[in-house]
């Protein structure tokens, strides 16, 4: 069972990568989320850690020791409550309105 969990970790990490990269690269980001996002390159970045945290978790389900497993999810849910952290910075203020305060 913890195979299928991996490969559910794994697949989430890969399709989050490919939106970091694109958002970095190209700073395109999903259109229901571009209006809150002001620093698409810093949100790419967030999203990129949270594939690798996503990433981590999924070698940690794979791991045959119980120690990897542990350490393996520990470690990838640090990453991904810190991409968090980078992912929420590069949105717009709470205050702010959509139009220019000019």
């Amino acid at each position: 069972m913890a195979i299928y969990f991996a490969a559910l970790f794994a697949l989430c990490a890969l399709v989050a990568a490919v939106g970091g990269i694109a958002a970095i690269t190209l700073g395109w980001v999903l259109p229901n989320i571009r209006p809150t996002v002001k620093h698409t390159r810093v949100y790419g970045l967030g999203v990129l850690v949270f594939a690798a945290g996503m990433f981590l978790m999924a070698a940690g389900e794979a791991a045959s020791s119980d120690l990897m497993q542990s350490a393996g999810r520990a470690v990838g849910i640090g990453i991904v409550a810190f991409s968090a952290g980078v992912v929420r910075a590069s949105g717009r203020p709470a205050g702010a309105d959509k139009g220019d305060q000019g």
